[in-house]
């Protein structure tokens, strides 16, 4: 599923990520790895979910989170949470 994001709220993710990641932000690519390209473990992927929580108002499943594993996949996942998909 490809989905259009206000390029600012991206951004504003992408910053989110270079700060508990290894990687500048204006390095950071879509396709980049969590782990393996931006050296993310489980402590800085929980950081990352506290951050979001608390910038964007999202409640989001450790469980859920822990399946991500690109830059784009934490960026889907956090636009579901800000806008769920209706039932």
């Amino acid at each position: 599923m490809t989905t259009q994001y206000d390029p600012q709220w991206q951004h504003r993710m992408i910053q989110l990520i270079a700060q508990v990641s290894t990687m500048k932000a204006e390095n950071i690519r879509l396709h980049h790895r969590l782990r393996e390209d931006l050296g993310m473990d489980s402590v800085c992927s929980l950081e990352l979910i506290s951050m979001l929580a608390e910038e964007f108002n999202l409640q989001i499943p450790v469980e859920e989170a822990a399946q991500i594993s690109t830059v784009r996949g934490a960026i889907d996942m956090a636009a579901r949470h800000m806008h769920p998909v209706p039932a």
